[in-house]
């Protein structure tokens, strides 16, 4: 008698667990379907042509901008330069070696191999001969440093 008690309290309780599991789950049920896609006049479909100087060297990243994509070129002497998808120029840095200049970056940083935003600002990421890495912000202010071996 104690033993079929205590096999009916298990199975109430299984019950109460598998409608209590239920309820809560379907509580908040919801059913969320995309948007559909907004006009934009970035994306509109229409292609945008511009005009970059080969002068400007290699394309080194590619980061979010305020009006667009920002493409960042290095070209053979260092000078790394800013340009929107509409070629526009939107700044420079030059490269220099022995005595700083403001604005500027050391050439021992070595190459520009790629760039990162957020919320506090882009950042460069360099790497030399030796294969240091280097984060440096935009004021040319290094953060950080990693060693390879």
């Amino acid at each position: 008698m104690r033993r079929l008690l205590y096999i009916l309290l298990l199975v109430l309780f299984a019950i109460t667990l598998a409608a209590v599991g239920y309820a809560l789950s379907s509580w908040k049920g919801s059913t969320v379907h995309a948007a559909p896609p907004q006009d934009s006049p970035d994306y509109s479909g229409r292609l945008v042509q511009g005009m970059v100087p080969k002068s400007y060297g290699r394309v080194a990243a590619v980061i979010p901008d305020q009006i667009g994509t920002g493409l960042i070129f290095e070209d053979g002497e260092g000078t790394i330069r800013f340009v929107s998808m509409t070629g526009m120029k939107e700044g420079e840095f030059a490269r220099y070696e022995g005595a700083p200049t403001h604005g500027g970056i050391p050439k021992s940083y070595g190459h520009l191999v790629g760039a990162v935003v957020n919320p506090t600002g882009t950042g460069l990421v360099f790497e030399d001969g030796a294969g240091t890495i280097r984060f440096v912000t935009m004021t040319g202010k290094m953060e950080g440093e990693l060693t390879r071996k």
